[in-house]
């Protein structure tokens, strides 16, 4: 952790499987598209808008974000 300028910490939190469940975004999409993108499903166009939150994850975040600077982390697609 990192302290700023105003003296908060800084809390890195991981995406996937932390904030937002990715299982729930792969059974969103159609099967032969799943096919398409077999071994590399992160490059699946739109995928992370369609992942339902992990229960409790906002409210841990914006708890986070009351007393931390927060960042939120994932590998880009």
């Amino acid at each position: 952790m990192t302290v700023t300028s105003n003296h908060k910490k800084v809390v890195y939190v991981d995406m996937d499987n932390v904030l937002v469940d990715f299982k729930s975004g792969l059974e969103k999409i159609d099967k032969e598209i799943l096919g398409n993108f077999k071994g590399h499903e992160d490059d699946i166009p739109n995928l992370f808008s369609l992942m339902d939150p992990v229960p409790g994850a906002i409210d841990a975040f914006n708890f986070l974000s009351e007393h931390f600077v927060t960042y939120i982390l994932t590998t880009s697609p």
